[in-house]
């Protein structure tokens, strides 16, 4: 996403609520708040955190939808995405497909690459620390690409992805 002002943040925020609730996604406020919403950080930084659950049977153990970004202020009302986590845990086949960009200093300096990927297809247990990623342009690609996962029915096969280390 480009630069956005704080305004534009809430109506993105307030669409990508929509989008997930129109696919049934319960939403889960963060454990410190009692409703989702547009949070500001002691830095000053804006963050977006949801956290959802996947429609799935009642007999089923849950899948987890995790949706993080971090907004910096880069002029008067001007905000620019610097952290995202978006992330899928499957608890009933046992997988984790996560698409991060954070520290990215340290992923450019070490891999050459800002943006990367985890693929576990035993949750907790990593073939490969760091898998290369697409970047995600915003909160709605990361959903589609991770919802779309889920929808397989089939754990990922993290094989097919270049090993960052």
């Amino acid at each position: 996403m480009t630069l956005a002002s704080a305004s534009d943040l809430l109506t993105y925020l307030a669409d990508l609520i929509e989008t997930l609730e129109r696919y049934a996604v319960t939403l889960l406020p963060p454990s410190d708040a009692d409703e989702v919403g547009l949070e500001q950080e002691p830095d000053g930084s804006l963050v977006i955190d949801l956290e959802g659950r996947l429609p799935t049977p009642r007999s089923s153990k849950d899948v987890d939808l995790l949706l993080f970004e971090r907004w910096r202020e880069v002029d008067q009302d001007a905000w620019l995405c610097v952290e995202y986590r978006y992330e899928l845990r499957h608890h009933e086949l046992h997988y984790r497909l996560a698409l991060h960009r954070h520290d990215e200093a340290h992923f450019v300096r070490h891999f050459g690459v800002a943006t990367h990927e985890h693929c576990e297809v035993t949750m907790g247990v990593e073939t490969c620390g760091h898998y290369v990623g697409e970047p995600v342009i915003d909160a709605f690609d990361a959903f589609d690409r991770l919802y779309g996962a889920w929808l397989s029915d089939q754990k990922p096969d993290c094989s097919v992805l270049q090993c960052l280390g």
